[in-house]
């Protein structure tokens, strides 16, 4: 009948759509990227540094914008194993965009080179974390 679709000789499966129906199933598995939930924690590598905090929008960029505008240096204090630092943002932010950033003993910030997805705090290079 002209339907352009190819059977299998014994009338049964559409190759066609046994193709696609492949293609399909291949195509979710290989191309969803992985979404890093906050149980993951954030891991920074920096074996040199004597305190690394986990700062950001939530918690004032670790005291920085607040009145005073001093680190709180036991602010989003991350656990130090070997050189690897890990810490986890709060687990009870709201859905939106937060920046965030490694503070290294107190002076240095440095973005997550692990996330590509970049903004700006008071002139300083930081991360972008989305809560969904």
């Amino acid at each position: 009948m002209g339907t352009g679709l190819n059977h299998t000789g014994n009338g049964g499966i559409c190759v066609d759509r046994l193709i696609a129906l492949s293609l399909l199933l291949c195509s979710c598995t290989v191309f969803v990227p992985a979404q890093k939930t906050q149980s993951d924690g954030m891991q920074f590598h920096y074996p040199s540094a004597a305190r690394v905090q986990l700062v950001g929008d939530w918690n004032n960029w670790g005291g920085i914008t607040d009145v005073r505008g001093l680190v709180d240096p036991s602010c989003g204090v991350m656990e130090n194993s070997d050189g690897m630092w890990t810490g986890l943002p709060p687990d009870d932010l709201d859905r939106g965009i937060y920046r965030y950033a490694f503070l290294v003993n107190g002076t240095q910030f440095f973005p997550d080179p692990l996330n590509p997805e970049r903004a700006d705090f008071d002139g300083h290079v930081v991360s972008v974390l989305l809560i969904d």
